[in-house]
């Protein structure tokens, strides 16, 4: 008789768990409380747009994403692998020389700091990082970490990056100087759909509490061996009655323009700090606009009255506010979990008897960390039983 297991939650970390523990002869049910899968990773089809909840990207050089076997299906469009910041009203780019001879005028100029600021940043990724807050692990990095890098990870972490581990943001930041990040064709929500692929997947479904072997949903009451909670922090502090922890949270507006007003294909940061960052993201996805028309996805780490988001999305992007078209918005309220100092990079996944749990919150706040946080969690379930 295979073991059963019931899965609740079907965003990344509750799919790849699922998919492992059904490849090892289990009998899993998935329950997802919305009416799509994904969890925060998720794509609406608007007017023609393709709208993802929130600026997100995937990392094809993520290890956990590559065991999926899927990133050849996801037709990734790659960013740009550097971005565009003004400063003192000069547009600079810095980025990855090795992609392109042109960043190294903004990496070695002066404006984005000094010589010496950039190479003990260099030495930071190079070395093993301390259990510390990235504030005081960047304290000799200077303006390079002040106007560059602090203003690009506050994009990434929807946090003030001074606030977060260091463990954590070395992590993130070696995995985005190894691989070449982007969209997929048909949107981020093409990551969960393939990973939904062949499982029973329950929508609709909401789970009010739960014990070992036992879970009761709005409609019924449900019996497993064993039970693996892979919601976001929020719901299963609530399923564990446990206090409501703080996550980060972001609002992501979309605006179009005519094609061609806007040529960049690279992210740009604002130097005003109104936003965390901005890009044309149609110039990098083609799929993600109709033609003739050019989406914008800018992000903020809070609401801001529209219309001062259209005077700074046009400020910006140095275009007249009046030739931007808004599309959507989204105000995400749980975008990411926070990791702060003295927070491990992975969590164990056993709570009790018979009661696990997986998600980003329990390893780093990415698609990496919500992949490995399953496997581990379906691993050891497997193990275990």
């Amino acid at each position: 008789m295979s073991l059963k297991v019931i899965v609740v939650g079907a965003g990344l970390a509750g799919l790849n768990a699922a998919q492992i523990l059904r490849s090892n002869g289990c009998e899993v049910t998935l329950l997802e409380e919305q009416s799509r899968i994904g969890g925060r990773v998720a794509t609406e089809m608007i007017d023609g747009y393709r709208c993802d909840h929130g600026f997100q990207v995937i990392n094809p050089a993520y290890p956990e994403l590559r065991r999926t076997g899927l990133v050849e299906k996801l037709q990734i469009h790659s960013l740009s692998k550097g971005f565009e910041i003004f400063i003192d009203e000069k547009l600079v780019m810095v980025g990855d020389p090795r992609k392109g001879l042109g960043y190294l005028v903004g990496d070695l100029s002066s404006r984005t700091g000094t010589l010496s600021e950039k190479l003990n940043f260099l030495r930071y990724l190079a070395s093993k990082a301390q259990d510390q807050s990235f504030g005081i692990a960047m304290s000799q990095s200077g303006d390079f970490y002040q106007k560059i890098i602090k203003r690009f990870l506050q994009g990434v972490l929807l946090i003030n990056p001074d606030e977060v581990s260091s463990l954590m943001a070395h992590e993130l930041l070696r995995w985005f100087i190894r691989g070449n990040p982007g969209v997929p064709h048909l949107g981020v929500q093409a990551l969960p759909n393939l990973l939904g692929e062949g499982l029973d997947i329950r929508t609709e479904s909401r789970v009010r509490k739960i014990k070992s072997g036992e879970v009761q949903t709005s409609e019924e009451k449900l019996s497993a061996d064993v039970v693996l909670i892979a919601t976001n922090e929020v719901s299963a502090a609530s399923l564990l009655g446990q206090p409501a922890p703080s996550m980060n949270k972001s609002v992501t507006w979309y605006h179009s323009v005519p094609a061609g007003e806007i040529k960049s294909n690279h992210l740009r940061l604002d130097p005003t700090n109104t936003f965390v960052n901005s890009v044309a993201i149609s110039n990098v996805a083609p799929s993600y606009a109709p033609a003739g028309r050019t989406l914008i996805s800018t992000t903020a780490l809070d609401v801001i009255h529209s219309t001062e988001v259209l005077a700074r999305v046009g400020a910006l992007w140095r275009v007249n506010p009046k030739s931007l078209e808004y599309v959507q918005h989204f105000e995400i309220a749980q975008s990411l979990p926070k990791h702060l100092p003295g927070k491990p990079l992975i969590s164990p996944s056993r709570l009790s008897e018979n009661v696990y749990i997986a998600g980003d919150h329990r390893a780093t706040p990415s698609q990496q960390g919500a992949l490995l946080s399953g496997r581990l969690a379906a691993e050891a379930i497997i193990a275990d039983l």
